[in-house]
C-alpha cells in the first residue's frame, strides 16, 4: 500500500517549483500539508490527520537539504550575450546533412558571429546570427523550412568541467528563469557551455538572475 511519504515524493515530483521552495526553506509545511491532504485522501482512499502530511512533508524536506550540500552550487564562470540571432527549424531529409556540411564551410573562416546546428530525430536547427542568414537561405534553399524565428538573444555560460557530473546544474539556471515568468525559446550545450535563446525583450533581465 503507498504511504504518505511516497505521495509526498510524488507531489514533489510533479510540482518542481514546490520542491525548489522547501530545498530553499521558504515553505509553511502547515499551509501546504493542509492544501494537499484532499488530493492524498482521494488517493489512499481514507481520512489522515494534516499533522501526518506535515511530518511528511518535513522529512522530503530534510532530505532535500542534505542533497543541496552534497552537490556544490555551480556558478558560471563567464556569461557571453549576443543579439540578432535567428533560428531556422528544417524537415530532415536525406539532403541536409549536405547543406548543413555546405553551410559550416561557407562561414568556417568568419570567427566573430555565431552559429550551431542540432540534428533530431525528425528536424535540424539551424541557430545563427542575422549575418549568416543569406548565406543559409541559399545553401538549404531546397530544404523545408518548418519555423523560422527572429529577434532572438543568446546567453552562453561558461561552466567548470565538472558541471557534466553534478545533478541539476541546468535546472538551476532554468528555474530561475521560470520564476520570473521568461521564456526560453532553445537551449544547446557543449561540454562547458550552456547557451539560452530567448526573446531580446527579456535579455536584460535574464542576464541579471543568471549571473547571481
Amino acid at each position: 500500500m503507498i504511504t504518505i511519504g511516497e505521495l509526498v515524493n510524488e507531489y514533489l515530483r510533479n510540482h518542481p517549483f514546490v520542491e525548489q521552495a522547501m530545498e530553499d526553506e521558504l515553505i509553511n509545511y502547515s499551509s501546504l500539508a493542509r492544501q494537499i491532504r484532499p488530493l492524498f485522501e482521494k488517493k489512499l482512499m481514507k481520512r489522515i490527520e494534516v499533522s501526518a502530511v506535515g511530518m511528511a512533508l518535513r522529512r522530503s524536506a530534510r532530505s532535500l537539504q542534505k542533497r543541496k550540500q552534497v552537490y556544490p552550487v555551480v556558478r558560471p564562470e563567464e556569461l557571453i550575450v549576443r543579439s540578432g540571432i535567428v533560428e531556422y527549424t528544417f524537415e530532415k531529409s536525406e539532403t541536409i546533412s549536405t547543406a548543413v556540411a555546405s553551410f559550416l564551410h561557407s562561414i568556417a573562416r568568419e570567427k566573430k558571429y555565431f552559429s550551431v546546428v542540432t540534428e533530431g530525430v525528425f528536424e535540424v536547427a539551424v541557430i545563427m546570427s542575422k549575418q549568416y542568414e543569406d548565406i543559409a537561405k541559399n545553401m538549404f534553399k531546397k530544404e523545408v523550412v518548418i519555423a523560422r524565428q527572429q529577434n532572438i538573444s543568446a546567453i552562453t555560460l561558461r561552466l567548470p568541467t565538472n558541471n557534466v557530473v553534478i545533478p541539476g546544474v541546468y535546472n538551476r539556471f532554468l528555474q530561475k528563469l521560470a520564476w520570473e515568468n521568461i521564456n526560453i525559446v532553445d537551449v544547446v550545450s557543449t561540454l562547458t557551455e550552456f547557451t539560452i535563446l530567448l526573446s531580446e525583450s527579456d535579455v536584460d533581465r535574464a542576464f541579471t538572475l543568471l549571473k547571481e
